[in-house]
């Protein structure tokens, strides 16, 4: 499977550039940080320590190769992830407590702050899921990846991230990635 981008850049393209178009889908966002670039991505604040934390799932597309390739960027609540592992377990439920045969178990890469998908068909099995998710009504759904086991008493990470917008989002996400004929 080739790279899709070094992760350290995808971290970089989500987390830092401000955007120079951006476009609003209930909760996500559409930007293109760069002239080749798109984002769609959700943040989610929280209270934590005192301080306003934030997570972030994020899609991201260059089209400085034409593949139409898509990453996915998950970058969890400042200082609570922590694994070693080179593969992250990450388990998407659309229910916090209860599983469900339509919930998604994927292998996402660390990148030490964060995990990301970098394969089509993995970007495309959660894309449909989420897609889905929203058409029946569901609200938000669930993301449950592991801390090492010596990482202390949070065993596990939980992000929820709400789907209201995602499929007008990402319809226009993937037309602003579509390879552009020349």
């Amino acid at each position: 499977m080739r790279r899709f981008l070094p992760h350290t850049a995808l971290a970089f393209y989500l987390s830092v550039l401000p955007a120079t178009a951006a476009d609003r889908y209930g909760g996500w966002l559409l930007e293109q940080p760069r002239s080749s670039v798109f984002t769609l991505s959700f943040k989610q604040s929280v209270p934590r320590n005192g301080k306003i934390a934030t997570s972030e799932l994020g899609f991201i597309c260059d089209q400085r190769d034409k593949s139409a390739h898509v990453g996915v960027l998950l970058i969890p609540v400042d200082g609570t992830f922590k694994n070693q592992q080179r593969v992250i377990l990450v388990l998407i439920q659309k229910n916090n407590d209860q599983y469900d045969p339509s919930d998604l178990l994927q292998h996402w890469k660390n990148g030490t702050e964060y995990i990301f998908l970098e394969s089509n068909d993995d970007a495309d099995k959660l894309t449909s899921l989420l897609k889905a998710n929203e058409v029946d009504g569901v609200k938000s759904i669930h993301f449950f990846f592991p801390n090492d086991s010596d990482a202390g008493p949070q065993t596990a990470n939980h992000i929820v991230v709400d789907l209201a917008g995602f499929s007008d989002g990402f319809s226009d996400f993937q037309k602003a990635c579509a390879p552009q004929a020349r």
